[in-house]
């Protein structure tokens, strides 16, 4: 048996963990909350860690910390760590000491990267940090891995966002959290979203809202900015549905919208990117050829339309996409496909990933 050392929140318990409850793999973990039921009482030789040291700043792990680790590593024979932080495999590189294999969401393509230094966990905050002079509030800081090559190797790709669906309103993700906290995760899960079907229409002409954008900025500089960058691009522009309404029209609104603007959130991938597929309209977002992530819906012209990351081709991508209703269709009923899909193969990459450990 494997003991599984878990963090609760509704990203972990709809999310992160939805393999790890597939009746396939019942019976093979031990789920625990307690660090010191492991360092006391465990005798497994097998340690995971989900979603732990839940902090965004990199420098914010306290020397306690690390003496957790130190302590952890001490005792089991192999530990294997599932970040579930947006940043694409750069959140927490410092516990690569402590681990013998560190899990990301989404990591860089180019494996170099992670031996460059750059503005904040993101390129895309490095981009934007460089071209139009971004400073977070903090001052921000650089990134600087340093990596070896044997290190760079323990970071892998686990799943996204995609995997799992949480419910959509707040009080049953915060019910459902509570639940979990309290020992009961199987009862909690109960609150997520149901199956997913096939939307009615794939971007349709019927659809009366052209492109759904109703993007909130938020508190950090370098990920508010490329929002604020992209609605200038679309001001004053009739086609873009822009402002904030409550939860419930949000997703009614998706389902009437042909095209959905989905920039970047804390991390590249974001649940928006998601809810535009299942809802059946055209996903518009920044270019992402940048990562590899899994469920993997970003192959651009044929999943998704990628835009640049300075916002200058938006209005032309959008009145080509507008303009071609049978391209619109083929894209979003790909991209459809192609999310359901990776998702019936979620047990297999879940076992291929941690076969020598499942065994």
């Amino acid at each position: 048996m494997i003991t599984v050392l878990v963090c609760y929140e509704r990203i972990s318990l709809f999310h992160t963990m939805e393999p790890f409850f597939r009746k396939r793999f019942r019976g093979m973990f031990h789920f625990t909350q307690s660090p010191e039921y492991c360092l006391k009482k465990d005798k497994n030789k097998i340690l995971f860690m989900e979603r732990w040291f839940q902090y965004r700043d990199p420098r914010a792990l306290a020397s306690e910390d690390f003496g957790l680790m130190k302590k952890l590593r001490d005792k089991y024979e192999k530990i294997v760590f599932l970040n579930g932080q947006p940043d694409a495999g750069t959140n927490r590189l410092d516990l690569l000491p402590y681990v013998d294999r560190l899990f990301y969401k989404s990591v860089f393509a180019d494996r170099e990267n992670y031996d460059k230094g750059f503005y904040g966990k993101n390129l895309f905050a490095d981009y934007y940090h460089r071209k139009y002079g971004v400073v977070d509030a903090n001052g921000g800081y650089f990134f600087e891995p340093a990596l070896s090559v044997e290190d760079a190797n323990r970071i892998e790709l686990s799943w996204n966002i995609g995997v799992g669906s949480y419910p959509r309103r707040n009080w049953p993700q915060r019910l459902g959290t509570v639940l979990a906290r309290s020992g009961f995760p199987d009862l909690g899960r109960c609150f997520k979203a149901g199956r997913t079907k096939a939307p009615a229409d794939f971007s349709g002409p019927n659809r009366s809202i052209a492109v759904h954008a109703r993007i909130d900025p938020v508190a950090s500089e370098s990920i508010s900015y490329q929002r604020r960058l992209y609605l200038e691009r679309i001001s004053g522009d009739q086609r873009f549905l822009t402002g904030m309404v409550n939860q419930n029209q949000y997703y009614r609104e998706l389902n009437d919208s042909k095209i959905v603007l989905s920039p970047f959130g804390w991390g590249e991938v974001c649940f928006r990117d998601f809810e535009a597929i299942i809802s059946g309209a055209l996903l518009l977002k920044p270019d992402m050829s940048h990562l590899k992530t899994w469920p993997d819906v970003y192959i651009p012209y044929v999943t998704y339309v990628p835009v640049n990351w300075d916002g200058t081709d938006i209005i032309e991508k959008t009145e080509t996409y507008l303009a071609d209703e049978a391209e619109r269709k083929r894209i979003t009923q790909n991209a459809f496909e192609q999310y359901q899909k990776e998702l019936v193969g979620l047990e297999d990459r879940f076992a291929a990933l941690f076969r020598d450990y499942l065994s």
